[in-house]
């Protein structure tokens, strides 16, 4: 028997097998999204087409079909002269910076507990810490910490939106804020793709990545990409449109926004 003749047609066979397998799975999902629910036996074959690829998923996959619209949205911007003397502004007013190298320590034994308090009382004493405002993580860092909070809007992430801390035994060190000022949603709602779909998606971006890949979480909510919007430079824009999107957290931190409508 050619052995390597053989070889080759298993080859074949299981690749033409897998397109089968995600055809299938599409034209399920989408008559799973008319009745707002996508089956498990649906998510199980995407979570095994992914671990073929070395994706491991180690997140809930949301079974929930929604309609959402779009979210128009500004930058907060800030006037120099109305802020405290140790706050900066960049960025065309739209980000917000403050430094402190004074090295005298005052927390005693500083861990991480310790300096997420020391952050929030930072934020809440410049009147920031507000109803969206959500803690993300935190950091250590050599002898510091470091805290990033993000923005939420009805009780969904709105992407990219941070407010990021640097905190040693002499308290706050640095302090960035960059923050999104929702102005309402557009009339018509569009329906969404499924999580599924957006894994897969997601796939070919994620083969190329470099080392074990774990997916710790998929979430829905509102992405604000200003390299979207134009040619012209990022800095120079002020407001937009926030888009639905699925967002696909890697257990190393890196982050995947796949657009929730099918077509945009």
């Amino acid at each position: 028997m050619d052995w390597g003749k053989a070889k080759n047609i298993l080859i074949i066979a299981f690749v033409i097998t897998n397109v089968f397998l995600i055809y299938n799975i599409e034209k399920d999902l989408f008559m799973e999204s008319a009745s707002s629910m996508v089956r498990e036996e649906n998510i199980q074959d995407i979570i095994n087409i992914l671990k073929e690829k070395n994706i491991k998923v180690e997140a809930e996959v949301p079974k929930i079909v929604l309609e959402l619209p779009l979210l128009n949205v500004e930058y907060e911007t800030y006037d120099e002269k109305k802020l405290d003397e140790k706050f900066y502004v960049e960025d065309n007013h739209k980000k917000i910076k403050y430094e402190d190298y004074d090295q005298t320590a005052y927390i005693k034994g500083l861990d991480q507990e310790k300096a997420f308090d020391e952050a929030e009382n930072f934020i809440k004493k410049y009147g920031f810490m507000r109803k969206d405002a959500a803690y993300w993580e935190t950091r250590e860092d050599g002898e510091q910490y470091q805290i990033l909070f993000k923005q939420k809007y009805k009780g969904r992430f709105l992407e990219d939106s941070y407010m990021r801390l640097t905190v040693s035994a002499s308290g706050v060190n640095k302090f960035e804020r960059m923050w999104l000022k929702p102005l309402g949603t557009d009339k018509n709602k569009k329906e969404i793709i499924p999580a599924t779909k957006a894994l897969l998606k997601a796939m070919n971006d994620l083969e190329t990545l470099q080392g074990e890949i774990i997916i710790k979480n998929v979430a829905l909510g509102y992405w604000f990409d200003p390299s979207n919007i134009s040619l012209t430079n990022s800095e120079n824009i002020k407001s937009g449109t926030a888009v639905p999107a699925w967002r696909i957290l890697l257990a190393d931190g890196q982050t995947l926004f796949i657009s929730a409508y099918e077509n945009y």
